[in-house]
């Protein structure tokens, strides 16, 4: 845990520069922003999942499934490469027509698959963004073991450099 909680607090310190205009953040606003990705990740049981290792997992050609959570108009601006889009809302309510903005439990489950042991990774716009953890928890509730969040969402995968699919002209 406390391994977990180092690793949440140095992503966020990092991670925090990430926002599209430049911003700097006070010690303790780090600090409150890691604490919540913490607390939410452990209370969602999933596991918290760099852009460098998520490009590893890529570039590896590792079998997953990569889902979106932003809403449709903000994934056709930029996206990660085989991403599934299905938007959620950046609270955690356990109600899925509260939660859950891209369609039905079965659509969801759709995208998901039917191997519960298959790796789901989800992500949002950043360290600051909600609805990456609400992917995480509906799909943990659904019933899948390997869940990751990449808490830097797409802003921190535009900042490592890495490449977005662009659906605009």
């Amino acid at each position: 845990m406390k391994k977990t909680l180092l690793a949440v607090m140095f992503t966020a310190l990092f991670a925090s520069q990430a926002f599209a205009e430049p911003q700097t953040y006070k010690e303790n606003e780090i600090e409150e922003i890691a604490m919540k990705i913490h607390h939410e990740a452990d209370q969602g049981g999933y596991e918290l999942l760099s852009v460098a290792d998520l490009k590893k997992w890529i570039d590896d050609k590792e079998n997953f499934v990569l889902i979106d959570a932003h809403p449709e108009n903000q994934f056709k601006e930029a996206s990660i490469a085989g991403a599934n889009n299905f938007e959620f809302q950046g609270t955690f309510t356990r109600h899925w027509k509260d939660d859950a903005v891209g369609g039905t439990e079965d659509a969801y489950k759709a995208l998901l698959g039917n191997d519960l042991n298959h790796k789901v990774v989800v992500y949002c716009g950043g360290n600051k963004c909600g609805r990456s953890n609400t992917a995480a928890m509906w799909t943990k509730e659904l019933g899948y073991h390997h869940v990751y969040r990449v808490i830097s969402g797409i802003k921190g995968w535009q900042d490592a450099g890495f490449p977005v699919e662009s659906a605009k002209k």
